[in-house]
């Protein structure tokens, strides 16, 4: 018998007994495998691998959340903040450089006014447009004084509408207003506009003792000096916040001149003009010609004669301003000539007409009245048109004789015509009544 037989036949019914050792052994290595597949009825490496995954996902998105909304919360504070105003005409605007207005945050007791950066881009046609004013050219801003529970978003107002839309307008720092100008020359009108939030009612004090209860109010500052504006922000009836800037009116001057003589000869004088102005540093002459100056007290000579209107612009070292218009300035000149409506001739006989203002006191010569006249001829005529009389010679005047006999009582017509020594030339007609004793 082989041996492989022999054992066969003696070991076919014996019962091995294993150790308990090996059962537990090969128990965990069962378990093991069962645990590296897959089965959806039992927990297995794949539930364990997904509920790893989760919770570092749930980790990171936790933590990474709360830096997110940090930043989203002051981004949305700068996107809040943003204000474009801009308008664009002629495809031109001018970019107005960034400043900075305060939101005012409450955290608990502690509340901290953090400045943020605002953009606005300004149409410069929109400038040109508000400057009607009159007067702008710069905006004040005003400063807030914080009170307790107020939140930015009861102070910034995002957008205006286009109708509140201002020349040169800017938020500045820590204003909850804007006006339309923060100085000028008297009289000075501002535009002011509450940029605060939502608020039940606001109160404008003017520093000139008049107030406002309206959102965007008009004043007109008529006095020169410093004014203190404020805003005060209500709301459930209690004042909230309010804010403050100052508008500054500059007085006008007051233009005045003269000429050195009312009986200038144009062409002739050298004109001196006397000024009168006061509170003025700078001076703009305009002499009706087409000549100007900027001295004080100017000379002029005129080339021809003419109706000259003079003007004086005077200013101050502020740029205010005030202007006198003297129009037709030579008009008031001694240059005329004239006659009597009746004279009485010398019964014993004429004279010639030779005459002097002493040796005809009497009236008994037909002459003129004159100033500065340079050529002249008279001539007189009857009723019918007959010329009587006729002189060159501004010295002799009608004696009433015609051909050696004493003209009848009557009317009689009379023109002359001349030029006066500024070159104006003249030309007038009129009747004379001639009397006998």
């Amino acid at each position: 018998m082989e041996l492989r037989e022999l054992f066969r036949s003696r070991l076919e019914n014996a019962e091995i007994v294993p150790d308990p050792s090996v059962n537990s052994k090969l128990m965990s290595k069962l378990a093991r495998r069962e645990f590296m597949m897959f089965n959806p009825g039992r927990f297995n490496v794949y539930y364990l691998g997904s509920i790893l995954v989760a919770g570092i996902a749930a980790a990171i998105i936790l933590s990474s959340g709360s830096d997110t909304s940090a930043i989203m919360t002051d981004d949305s504070l700068k996107t809040e903040d943003t204000v474009t105003s801009g308008i664009p005409v002629d495809t031109r605007q001018d970019t107005v450089a960034a400043q900075t207005i305060p939101n005012i945050v409450t955290d608990g007791n502690t509340r901290k006014a953090i400045s943020k950066s605002i953009t606005k881009t300004e149409s410069s046609s929109e400038i040109l447009k508000d400057q009607s004013v009159d007067n702008a050219e710069m905006t004040p801003l005003g400063h807030a004084d914080v009170l307790p529970a107020v939140s930015k978003k009861d102070l910034i107002k995002k957008d205006l509408p286009d109708s509140d839309k201002l020349m040169n307008r800017d938020k500045g720092v820590e204003g909850l207003f804007v006006s339309s100008v923060s100085e000028g020359c008297v009289p000075l009108k501002v535009k002011f506009i509450n940029m605060s939030g939502d608020f039940d009612s606001c109160r404008w004090i003017f520093g000139d003792g008049g107030s406002s209860f309206e959102k965007a109010p008009e004043w007109i500052f008529d006095v020169d000096g410093e004014y203190k504006i404020v805003l005060e922000i209500y709301s459930s009836g209690k004042l909230i916040a309010s804010s403050s800037s100052l508008i500054k009116v500059y007085p006008r001057p007051v233009a005045n001149f003269e000429l050195n003589t009312k009986k200038a000869i144009i062409m002739n004088d050298e004109i001196h003009f006397i000024n009168y102005s006061t509170d003025a540093v700078k001076y703009i002459w305009d002499f009706g010609d087409g000549s100007h100056s900027e001295l004080f007290e100017p000379q002029h000579k005129y080339r021809k004669y003419g109706s000259y209107d003079i003007k004086l612009i005077a200013f101050t070292e502020y740029g205010c301003a005030d202007s006198i218009l003297i129009q037709n300035a030579f008009s008031s000149s001694e240059y005329f000539i004239d006659f009597p409506n009746a004279f009485i001739p010398n019964p014993n006989g004429p004279s010639g007409g030779i005459y002097s203002l002493k040796s005809d006191e009497s009236a008994q010569v037909f002459h003129s009245v004159f100033s500065g006249v340079s050529e002249y001829q008279l001539k007189i005529f009857s009723k019918k048109a007959i010329l009587i009389f006729e002189s060159n010679d501004i010295y002799i005047g009608w004696d009433g004789y015609f051909k050696g006999q004493l003209s009848n009582s009557g009317v009689y017509i009379w023109k002359v015509r001349g030029k006066y020594r500024n070159g104006e030339t003249f030309t007038k007609m009129g009747d004379v009544t001639l009397l006998k004793n």
